[in-house]
């Protein structure tokens, strides 16, 4: 009864949050203490406990440093610097557009992109004749691709500690960094079929405007943003290859949390930025929602949740059948809620149980629910298919898109559940 009391306040927190515009994750902490008190009568100390502390830090690491690079204006040179770079090759210009999205990603933008290149992208990408629900497709592939790597992006790093969180957690950091390729895989997959279905190899040639040069706070910016992602990836790469205790030092000391929050501590110094303006626009929303649902979700698995749902998986589906329902299952619920913050907390705790029981690849069975949250997200009714749509200039193509994105959003998980049908994602493991 407990469980199913938690359930039904798990879907409840989020349409009473959708339809009221509330944010899910406060109603969802409220609900946490309330049945984890009266209904299970566990103590408030122990619901506390549930707080992703690691998980939340991170987030407020990445903000922190890089909503420098955002508000100074260097991800927008930046990205007006490698659109440039396609010298009116318009067959080009969708792969441009994805390597642009990616890196401005990659480089601390995230979720941000689409409002960020979203707008050059479609004034090229139009002028040139591109379908728009091509360059949507492309501008959201392009962002999960470069925002949701396992070292400085949201998808990524929540994705590493659920990980973390299970068994596997002495192989967390290599599992996540697996799911991430698969995902970049996933994403090259569907942005091909984008291409050739939606003929973008028909562009006409175009003019890109020289944009302007970095200023002298924004090559310091830029030159930070380059340092920081250097420390945080090459010794990492360097302990995985060479055994040095110095290395080995150096890799613990370079921590993603730790760097940004020094680089941050650097870009107050050499004031790239407004202080307060920063802080301002830390992603408190998010941040809330994650950490609320995560609660939760947290007291759900208390209440069995995460037994109940393997069994039904591991009892009534064919093991050939169990990666193709892990994706639908994640896609529909992500089109609703928070691939992120709902569908991840929700089914990664199931995997190792689910994976010990069948025989089956865990790499492959995180994959399949993270890529299959990721997979709708370019739904309309999504924070990033919005964000996607919000960039079109053209008033009249964006309300076409806003009804157009609904079945891509439909299609694109179709397609990855025919890749993971036929094993793409058991490539790795651990």
């Amino acid at each position: 009864m407990v469980l199913t009391i938690t359930l039904i306040a798990i879907v409840a927190a989020i349409i009473i949050g959708w339809k009221w515009k509330i944010n899910p994750g406060i109603l969802a902490m409220g609900l946490a203490f309330l049945i984890s008190v009266f209904l299970m009568k566990g103590k408030v100390s122990a619901v506390i406990d549930y707080f992703p502390v690691r998980i939340v830090f991170f987030l407020l690491a990445i903000g922190l440093f890089f909503n420098y690079a955002t508000s100074n204006g260097t991800m927008n040179v930046l990205s007006r610097h490698l659109l440039y770079a396609l010298h009116g090759n318009a067959k080009l210009i969708p792969w441009v557009i994805a390597i642009s999205c990616a890196l401005v990603a990659f480089m601390g933008a995230g979720a941000a992109t689409p409002a960020i290149i979203g707008p050059i992208a479609f004034a090229i990408g139009l002028s040139a004749g591109l379908n728009p629900i091509l360059i949507a497709i492309f501008v959201s592939c392009a962002t999960l691709m470069g925002g949701d790597n396992p070292i400085n992006g949201f998808g990524g790093v929540i994705s590493t500690g659920l990980i973390a969180d299970t068994v596997y957690a002495e192989h967390a950091t290599k599992a996540g960094m697996y799911v991430w390729i698969n995902s970049c895989i996933k994403q090259v997959i569907v942005m091909a079929i984008a291409y050739f279905v939606l003929k973008g190899y028909k562009a006409k040639k175009v003019v890109v405007e020289k944009p302007e040069a970095f200023s002298p706070l924004q090559k310091k910016q830029l030159a930070l943003m380059i340092i920081a992602l250097a420390l945080m990836v090459i010794p990492a790469i360097l302990n995985a290859w060479i055994k040095s205790p110095f290395i080995k030092t150096l890799a613990q000391i370079c921590q993603p949390q730790s760097v940004m929050i020094i680089g941050a501590f650097i870009a107050v110094l050499l004031n790239l930025g407004k202080e307060k303006e920063i802080i301002n626009k830390l992603p408190m929303n998010t941040i809330l929602l994650i950490a609320g649902m995560y609660m939760l979700l947290s007291v759900a698995k208390a209440a069995g949740m995460t037994d109940a749902i393997a069994d039904i998986m591991s009892n009534n589906i064919p093991k050939a059948l169990v990666p193709v329902a892990l994706v639908a299952f994640s896609a529909f619920l992500s089109f609703f809620s928070s691939g992120t913050s709902v569908v991840c907390p929700l089914l990664y705790p199931m995997v190792p149980g689910l994976a010990a029981a069948m025989g089956l690849n865990p790499v492959m069975l995180f994959s399949c629910v993270f890529i299959g949250a990721m997979s709708s997200a370019i739904s309309p009714f999504s924070t990033g298919g919005a964000m996607v749509v919000a960039g079109c200039p053209d008033e009249a193509i964006k309300e076409k898109l806003t009804i157009a994105l609904v079945p891509v959003a439909i299609i694109i998980p179709v397609v990855v559940a025919i890749l993971a049908f036929l094993g793409v994602f058991g490539i790795f493991s651990i």
